[in-house]
């Protein structure tokens, strides 16, 4: 008999599930579960990515150096050094978690937030602890209230995931400042660069403002570099130095280092990308509203449509699924009546609408 048992806390867990892929397709298939950018990276990051393809042999660079000034640089923070990269932002949720939170300590995060965040508690033996939200929307008051003496981070994503819903920037102050301070303020800014440099700079002042607080950020969503797995984040000095004990030495890929460093440059893709979000979010908006989908207003590049009732929602994923378009279910979020919708090319956009009119006007 099998003796080599996990440990109890991992033994319980359940998996995060991912968007998922459309298999055995045919014909061209949309995917809008995953809020990738339709335009895929900006062409400079994949030369530049092509550019030290036959360096692979060779580890990067430890330190990141180039990568972290260049981030620096795009957004506007004097300290590099205060800059860390990771393969992606799940793996900064998993070592902020690592070096925080472990058993007999609380993750605290809000009742609809990105799931990582519970599955990062449970692996590291943390208990996962939910803040009621109201109307999809995180509240200063009810985070506070489940605040114990046990609560070691805070995450918070800003805007959220899957509700597109945020907090604004005086309430996260408002947060910040009333956070005992045995927590850890982390501030997923994923999808802040739909909100434009204004709202990022704000974060990055978030970080300087306290020494609680960490933001971290991804190059999958308005960079396109999702396969990749890059990502970032901003962090107190003291933190900062904590993080360099615990990841990997060459927890980055040289790929993904030398695209980052392209992709943070191109302003006018960043842009594009942006404008290309605001103008069809609200259109997918105005024109699923028409169908009697309610869709509450979103802050990232998704809506998040609502079909009534569970059953609904589950007949029109599958009737999108069997058009070739597939979305994200998200009744593990606790929302099983809605479907959150990535907003898509504009070719994309339409068959989607075109599907959904079809669905709507039969049930």
């Amino acid at each position: 008999m099998n003796e080599i048992k996990p440990l109890p806390h991992i033994a319980v867990m359940k998996p995060y599930v991912p968007g998922g892929k459309l298999h055995g397709q045919s014909g061209p298939a949309v995917m809008l579960a995953s809020n990738e950018n339709p335009f895929g990276p900006s062409p400079a990051a994949i030369e530049a990515a092509r550019s030290v393809a036959g360096d692979v042999h060779i580890y990067p660079d430890p330190d990141y150096r180039e990568l972290r000034e260049a981030i620096a640089a795009a957004k506007g923070i004097a300290d590099a050094s205060r800059i860390a990269t990771a393969a992606g932002s799940d793996e900064i949720i998993h070592l902020l978690t690592q070096c925080y939170a472990g058993p007999g300590d609380e993750v605290l995060f809000t009742e609809h937030a990105f799931s990582m965040y519970r599955v990062s508690a449970s692996a590291h033996g943390a208990a996962p602890v939910t803040a009621p939200e109201t109307d999809m929307t995180a509240g200063v008051n009810a985070i506070l209230g489940a605040v114990t003496p046990r609560t070691k981070i805070l995450f918070l994503a800003n805007p959220n995931n899957p509700t597109g819903t945020m907090l604004p920037l005086e309430d996260l102050k408002a947060l910040q400042d009333a956070l005992p301070p045995h927590v850890l303020f982390v501030v997923d800014g994923a999808y802040s660069e739909y909100l434009g440099p204004d709202y990022e700079a704000a974060l990055s002042d978030l970080v300087d403002r306290r020494g609680n607080t960490v933001m971290m950020r991804t190059f999958s969503k308005i960079y396109g570099l999702a396969a990749l797995r890059l990502g970032w984040a901003y962090m107190p000095a003291e933190i900062a130095g904590i993080w360099q004990r615990i990841r990997g030495p060459f927890n980055v890929n040289a790929l993904a280092a030398a695209a980052g460093i392209a992709a943070i440059r191109d302003d006018a893709f960043l842009a594009r990308s942006r404008e290309h979000n605001a103008d069809w979010r609200a259109l997918m908006t105005d024109r699923l509203n028409a169908m009697g989908l309610n869709v509450p207003v979103s802050h990232a590049n998704f809506v998040l449509p609502d079909f009534g009732s569970p059953g609904r929602a589950a007949a029109a994923h599958q009737f999108l699924k069997d058009q070739g378009i597939l979305v994200r279910a998200i009744g593990g979020y606790g929302l099983p009546s809605k479907l959150r919708i990535t907003v898509g090319s504009a070719g994309d956009n339409e068959r989607l609408l075109s599907a959904l009119a079809a669905f709507t006007a039969s049930r």
